[in-house]
């Protein structure tokens, strides 16, 4: 089972809507085959799996999948009737699939045609691993993880707003890792103004997500970074009716508009924005900052979970917080979070926090 979740993992960011699934199937005590679900559209594991065999080669086998075989027709016929034709014995699970259409179906459909089944196996790793796709059938959003890279004070740029580079070179690896990871990041227009940026993977391997830019007032530049550097369409996230010459000048260069009435504040209602993300197909949201967007996904308490990598550097008062403002005025109002888990890039210090369960 931890060969088939290794295996799972390589679909990280092609999979979206479906889940990461690998798949392992041993016959006679040896491994013949494993494979993972590659993109979105294409073979399930199971069904690549068996696809890659000889016929006849699976009878008898045990197949290990972290999520509970499928039983409808979606882009791909059911995996159950592949199983069952396959002639398998015994089919090992790590979690039941929370889809409506499955939800414990398959392995009743599985246990009927005669074949053992076993399970749950290491049902909070693999829960873990599709925690966005539990998150999406659940509410229809996506899973949205708020990662800043900042300062031992917590500042995210200089006074003057220069921010390169506060993180060391290990960090920026893991920040494109992350990105590869993602369906798609989001950013604010101030830090595309100010920063410039491509948000594509360019120090891993891996695909490149789609890019969201929070623009209330469309001032991202047409000659911006972010057009050239990847063909794939800008999603701009603005108020309806925006000044028809800037709304024809972004779209020339490849941008998609998601129009989003106003929120709390006159800003843009983020609650609206994952729900259109959602019916995107996005499961796994990556939000980079600035400090103003990050603030705002805090205060609606509008995450799942927050990355943040600690510099070893002080920059001092002048500096932009990593967070602004929240309202707060008393210590125990603070938003409280819990450690989930720790990691050393070159000198700097990764920690991911989740919010305290009530």
């Amino acid at each position: 089972m931890k060969t088939a979740l290794r295996e799972a993992t390589r679909g990280f960011g092609a999979t979206s809507p479906n889940p990461r699934v690998g798949a392992v199937i041993v016959k006679d005590g040896h491994e013949i085959i494993r494979s993972y679900h590659r993109a979105f559209g294409a073979l399930h594991a199971e069904a690549d799996c068996l696809a890659n065999l000889p016929r006849g080669a699976a009878r008898g086998a045990t197949l290990y999948v972290n999520l509970e075989p499928c039983c409808h027709h979606g882009k791909t016929p059911p995996c159950t009737q592949a199983i069952i034709k396959a002639g398998l014995r015994r089919v090992v699970y790590g979690v039941i699939d929370p889809n409506p259409l499955v939800n414990g179906r398959g392995l009743e459909e599985l246990k009927k045609a005669g074949i053992e089944v076993h399970g749950p196996v290491l049902e909070d790793e693999a829960r873990e691993l599709n925690r966005g796709y539990f998150k999406f059938i659940r509410t229809n959003r996506p899973w949205v993880t708020l990662k800043m890279a900042q300062s031992l004070d917590g500042r995210i740029a200089a006074g003057s707003g220069d921010s390169r580079w506060i993180s060391s070179p290990g960090s920026l690896k893991f920040a494109h890792r992350l990105r590869a990871e993602h369906d798609a990041v989001l950013i604010g227009v101030h830090t595309a103004l100010s920063d410039d940026p491509q948000l594509t993977v360019r120090q891993v391997r891996g695909s490149n997500p789609k890019r969201v830019i929070l623009d209330t007032d469309l001032r991202l530049n047409p000659s911006a970074k972010i057009f050239a550097a990847n063909p794939n369409p800008v999603l701009i996230a603005t108020r309806p009716y925006p000044p028809a010459d800037k709304a024809e000048a972004l779209q020339e260069r490849g941008a998609e508009f998601i129009w989003l009435p106003p929120g709390r504040g006159n800003q843009l209602d983020l609650d609206v924005l994952l729900d259109e993300l959602g019916q995107r197909g996005i499961l796994y949201l990556l939000v980079e900052g600035g400090s103003n967007v990050l603030g705002s996904f805090i205060r609606n308490s509008l995450y799942d979970e927050i990355i943040v990598v600690i510099a070893p550097k002080i920059i001092g008062g002048d500096g932009v917080p990593s967070v602004a403002p929240l309202g707060i005025e008393k210590v125990d109002q603070a938003v409280k979070l819990t450690a989930i888990k720790r990691k050393v890039f070159g000198p700097d210090l990764a920690i991911w926090l989740r919010p305290e369960s009530p």
